[in-house]
């Protein structure tokens, strides 16, 4: 039957295949590849566990021993928009073009401001509160004071207590806007829950208190600074006046009821000399009617009656009345009756009378129009004059006009800044900030710190970066191979096959789950050992295959496996490429020359039969030596116990390998360091192949170990990493 691969005891990690890499070059750096940066990961493994696991073990201890903090927070709603209380306010009302985001961030900064917090401080006596740095208790008093005499206190015995609670808090304190919002957030943290609600509520009515403050503090700065301005302004007042009242007595400008006196007197007597005119022309009218009157006589109709007195009128009457009469009479009598005669004498007197009555009344109008005439004129001459007197008033009074424009504008100012104080001093006790209390604090469930789970999590993920790097470091400054690649790189070779190593299948629980039965055991142990089979025999193939290109060699031809130092594993590679080319129908010859170790022989419980010594020494010939396995066909030839130089050890071992009778001589030569026989051994063989051991000998040892074989070196097909698991590559 097959026999089992041998388990070296080095050998704990399982193989994948893959295909032999190009030839590398010496100055390539294979360890800065990802794929080769996951594979130290997993080798260093355990470096990075134990790294990572003290800082969060650190971690959890600190969780469960640190101080509890308990977070309050309050929220106030600060409009940039003040209360619109009354129309002229010392501060600004107006949103700014940003909306007035500005100013509340603004006010976030005046919210956790030293101004606000000294506030809190005074009014809720946390400069004596040990944890804002008041006198400590208990344990830490004892400490404290322990501490003093080497000077390990820096704040002092004499320190300001409440700078030292102003620090502590400004650490505990933090203010923060609502997205979109004017909503600002106070937040205080201490180490009860109470003392953070009553902390977080100071400070929002300390920042009500200040903007009340300072508003207050606004409005009375800028009322004394306008009535430190009002005498100023009230003398230039004075001064404007007074330079109009004596303009006005140099040029004898009077005003009277805010007009000039000249100015009043041209009007009047413009209206005046219209009204005597037109009182002229009517005396003027009335003297030509009675003129013309006059003329007509007594008798005429056409006498006005509008012109004629009282006097006429009777007259006229019995003028009418007498003619009447004589008209009866005549009708009676002849014109020579005497008292026709009678009734013509009283015509002609109270014609006569008529006469002298419209002679009086002409000259009655006539002195009337005289009179009007005469006031005409004289209004005329008045006229004339004040219009001269307007003129020469009128060029003093454009420079009047500028003094008094000059006093008005003064007084305008005065009047304005008079106003403004007498308001901004009535602002101080009137508060128009737009900023009040929407949530106040209320006493937190849970604590805020230390967060446990939190500060594991960040420690384990600062200890496994630490830990990887650590592993990085090491795997930097270890010169040991791990890899195909880094193997190849330091041969310049490739690498032909991963030699797996047998492995735990399963999970771990698995693993304890089998455990507990000894039938499962059994089953799981004779399970692996058939895995591990598989897989070696699969990775001596195409080992078998890449040394002789898929193909059968011609008989005669010999391999030597051998490795820089002992223990690297070429003992199992020589027996199961061996047992794998001998089950696949090859002639097949096993030496074991490793005359140090004989690893072979023992495996193969042939350390008591005669041998390769006893065959080179003449004491036993080749047919009696050589143990034949019945099921695969492999002919062994153990070491024996007696002793030969190298010159005739390798003259015996080319008489072996120069015959026919096999396809293919294996021959398991030991270590290159371990003996000279390595070095004469190479010459004879036709191939050689370099086991090398995962984490085993540095490169510089394996390279040393490659250089020694000098010329044979050329004979090197390749090596072979041995006790190579899955993700070597």
């Amino acid at each position: 039957m097959l026999h089992e691969p041998y388990k070296h005891r080095e050998s704990q990690a399982r193989v994948i295949h893959l295909p032999a890499a190009p030839m590398a070059s010496a100055g390539d750096d294979a360890r800065v590849d990802l794929k080769e940066l996951i594979h130290i990961v997993k080798r260093r493994r355990n470096s990075i566990f134990w790294v990572a696991i003290v800082p969060t073990m650190a971690a959890l201890l600190y969780g469960l021993l640190a101080q509890p903090l308990y977070t309050a927070s309050t929220q106030l709603l600060i409009d940039p928009r003040d209360r619109r209380i009354i129309t002229n306010e010392v501060t600004p009302e107006g949103l700014a073009p940003d909306g007035g985001i500005a100013v509340v961030e603004s006010q976030l900064l005046v919210v956790t401001s030293d101004t606000v917090l000294r506030r809190v401080i005074t009014r809720e006596n946390l400069g004596t509160d040990p944890e804002f740095g008041g006198p400590p208790t208990g344990l830490s008093a004892v400490l404290y004071r322990a501490a003093a005499p080497f000077g390990l206190n820096p704040d002092g015995d004499n320190s300001d207590p409440v700078l030292k609670a102003l620090r502590a808090l400004k650490k505990r304190v933090g203010a923060k806007r609502s997205d979109k919002a004017y909503v600002v957030d106070i937040f205080v943290t201490t180490s009860a829950r109470d003392k953070s609600v009553r902390i977080a509520d100071g400070i929002a009515q300390a920042y009500l208190d200040d903007q009340a403050s300072a508003r207050a503090a606004a409005s009375a700065n800028a009322s004394a600074a306008l009535g430190g301005r009002l005498e100023a302004l009230r003398a230039r007042v004075q001064e404007a006046e007074n330079r109009v009242v004596s303009y006005k007595e140099q040029h004898k400008i009077v005003a009277a009821g805010g007009v000039l006196v000249s100015e009043q007197q041209l009007s009047d007597v413009t209206v005046q000399l219209s009204t005597a005119r037109a009182k002229t022309a009517e005396a003027r009218a009335r003297y030509e009617q009675v003129t013309r009157a006059r003329r007509m006589g007594a008798d005429s109709g056409a006498t006005p009656e509008a012109v004629l007195s009282q006097t006429i009128g009777q007259l006229r009457a019995q003028y009418a009345d007498v003619m009447r009469q004589r008209a009866q009479l005549g009708a009676m009598v002849g014109p020579k009756h005497p008292s026709i005669a009678t009734l013509d004498a009283q015509l002609s007197s109270t014609r006569k009378l008529i006469d002298d009555e419209l002679t009086r009344i002409t000259t009655a109008v006539r002195s009337d129009l005289e009179r009007a005439q005469t006031h005409e004129e004289s209004l005329e001459r008045e006229l004339d004059r004040l219009k001269r007197t307007a003129t020469e008033n009128d060029e003093a009074s454009v420079r009047l006009r500028e003094l008094q424009r000059e006093a008005e504008a003064s007084r305008a100012v005065y009047q304005a800044f008079l106003t403004r104080a007498r308001e901004t001093g009535e602002q101080q006790s009137i508060d128009n900030t737009n900023a009040r209390v929407i949530s106040k604090a209320t006493p937190p469930r849970d604590k805020s710190w230390p967060p446990r789970i939190l500060i594991a999590a960040l420690a384990l993920i600062g200890g496994l970066g630490v830990g990887t790097g650590v592993g990085l470091m090491r795997e930097y400054f270890d010169e040991r191979i791990y890899s195909s690649r880094a193997l190849e790189a330091t041969l310049g070779m490739p690498v032909l096959g991963l030699l797996p190593a047998a492995a735990p299948r399963g999970s771990r629980w698995e693993r304890f789950i089998t455990a507990l039965s000894m039938r499962g055991r059994a089953a799981a142990s004779e399970a692996a050992r058939q895995e591990d089979t598989t897989r070696v025999i699969a990775a001596m193939r195409l080992l078998r295959d890449r040394l002789f290109r898929n193909g059968r060699p011609a008989p005669g031809r010999s391999l030597l496996v051998t490795s820089a130092t002992e223990e690297e594993g070429h003992s199992i590679v020589a027996l199961n490429l061996a047992l794998t080319a001998a089950a696949d129908g090859w002639r097949v010859l096993l030496i074991d020359a490793d005359m140090k170790l004989a690893a072979l022989s023992k495996t193969l419980d042939a350390t008591e039969n005669a041998g390769l010594l006893e065959l080179v020494v003449g004491r036993a010939a080749l047919a009696s030596t050589l143990i034949h396995e019945t099921d695969t066909g492999l002919s062994f030839l153990p070491v024996g116990k007696a002793t030969a130089d190298i010159p005739r050890l390798s003259q015996g071992l080319r008489t072996v390998t120069q015959k026919d009778d096999f396809d293919l001589t294996i021959i398991d030569a030991g270590a290159v360091f371990a003996g000279e026989q390595v070095r004469a051994l190479a010459e004879i063989v036709d191939d050689i192949i370099l086991v090398v051991q995962v984490g085993g000998p540095t490169r510089t040892v394996i390279r040393s170990g490659f250089d020694s074989l000098a010329l044979s070196s050329r004979k090197v097909k390749g090596a072979v990493l041995s006790g190579a698991s899955d993700d070597v590559g």
